[in-house]
C-alpha cells in the first residue's frame, strides 16, 4: 500500500476537535467499520500509548494496535502498528485552525501483511482513500451537528 490521505475543515476548535478524537471510546461513532476499540493505559494518548481496534475491512475482521510514536496534543500524532498487527503502517493525525475551525488531515502509509498481501494493490489504495474520507465525513458531521 502506499500513501494515503484526506482531510475536512470542521466548525470546532482545534483542542475540541483533538479531545474527542483522543477518546477512544468515543471512536465508533465516527470511525466506519469499528467494533472494538480500546486503549492502554486510559487517558490522554502520550508517546507509549496503546491502541487496539478490531474493524471490518474488505468483507474480513481485522486487528491492529497502533502505539504512539510522537504526539503534541491539539496539533500532531503520529501512531505505527505493532508487528502483531494485520498491517504494517505509520498514520499521523493533524489538527490546523483555519479561522474558527480546524483542518484535520489523516494520513496512512504502510503495507499489507498474511492474506491481505493477495488483495491487488489498486483496491487496497481505494478502500483505505474511502476509509478516510468517510471517517472524516462522520466527525465532521458528529461534531458539527450532533447526529
Amino acid at each position: 500500500m502506499s500513501r494515503q490521505s484526506a482531510s475536512t475543515v470542521i466548525d470546532r476548535t482545534p483542542e475540541e476537535v483533538f479531545a474527542y478524537m483522543d477518546d477512544v471510546s468515543l471512536e465508533g461513532e465516527w470511525q466506519p467499520n469499528l467494533h472494538a476499540a480500546e486503549q492502554d493505559p486510559p487517558g490522554q494518548s502520550k508517546v507509549g500509548t496503546h491502541k487496539r481496534y478490531v474493524t471490518k475491512f474488505l468483507g474480513r475482521e481485522v486487528a491492529n494496535t497502533y502505539v504512539v510514536t510522537d504526539i503534541e496534543p491539539g496539533r500532531r500524532v503520529v501512531y505505527e502498528t505493532t508487528k502483531d498487527s494485520t498491517i504494517t503502517a505509520t498514520s499521523e493525525i493533524t489538527w490546523e485552525r483555519i479561522g474558527s475551525g480546524t483542518k484535520v488531515t489523516m494520513v496512512i502509509e504502510g503495507k499489507p501483511k498474511g492474506a491481505l498481501k493477495l488483495i491487488p494493490r489498486k483496491v487496497l489504495e481505494a478502500a483505505y482513500r474511502e476509509r478516510l474520507e468517510s471517517a472524516l465525513e462522520s466527525l465532521k458531521e458528529r461534531l458539527e451537528t450532533g447526529a
